[in-house]
């Protein structure tokens, strides 16, 4: 076999079978592919795509949640192609990440955010990062992991009304320097505002949906 640092030339038929069943959550059959018979070597991962929305295998499996698959993909490369399979771009500037996080796959999301690095601040085509994508798409638990994990321990306190539908941030400053409570609670309320932008509301009623009070 060539060395794995080589890319297997594929046909858009051959990358296609990689990206379906990456789709469909085949680990089996992947790893049939890059291990047993040695068909493809991994750095071949790094160019694979379909060739009209450019999504990769990872976009598909992080799309659908099909967490061990994710981990096998990832595992075959080296630091470097790990980065760059990550920020790899469909057609409309999403990455693997958004897809997770719009379709709420909070697992996979964990563990590219904390495991691989992977960077929820990026932004596609129309500007927003993997967090708006999770709370436009109504993905509460993924959006809050964000927030938590993302603002100073204990800077927020994200309640939940099941009854109105809506969340509620409460910020509690103090237990980092005041730099990083000011930091993190902009962050937050530049999110959502930009969100209420998007959706055409007055000033008023915008700073009345934030909700965002300081103790």
């Amino acid at each position: 076999m060539s060395d794995t640092k080589e890319i297997t030339k594929l046909t858009q038929e051959e990358m296609d079978v990689v990206i379906y069943d990456s789709r469909v959550g085949d680990l089996e059959t992947l790893q049939e592919i890059f291990d047993s018979e040695k068909l493809i070597t991994p750095k071949t991962l790094t160019v694979i795509k379909d060739d009209i929305t450019l999504s990769t295998p990872l976009h598909m499996a992080a799309a659908n949640g099909h967490l061990p698959v994710v981990k096998y993909l990832i595992s075959l490369l080296d630091k470097d192609d790990v980065k760059q399979l990550l920020e790899a771009k469909n057609e409309n500037g999403n990455t693997a990440l958004h897809w997770a996080s719009y379709n709420g796959h909070l697992e996979v999301v964990k563990y590219l955010v904390e495991e691989v690095n992977a960077d929820p601040f990026i932004k596609n085509k129309s500007g927003h990062d993997c967090i708006y994508e999770a709370e436009s798409s109504g993905q509460t638990e993924v959006e809050n992991w964000y927030l938590k994990k993302f603002t100073p321990e204990d800077a927020f306190d994200v309640q939940e009304n099941e009854a109105e539908g809506t969340t509620k941030i409460t910020y509690q400053p103090g237990k980092e320097s005041k730099l990083a409570d000011d930091q993190a609670r902009d962050a937050v309320f530049k999110s959502r505002l930009d969100s209420k932008d998007s959706e055409g509301d007055t000033l008023e009623q915008k700073t009345q949906a934030l909700n965002i009070d300081e103790k």
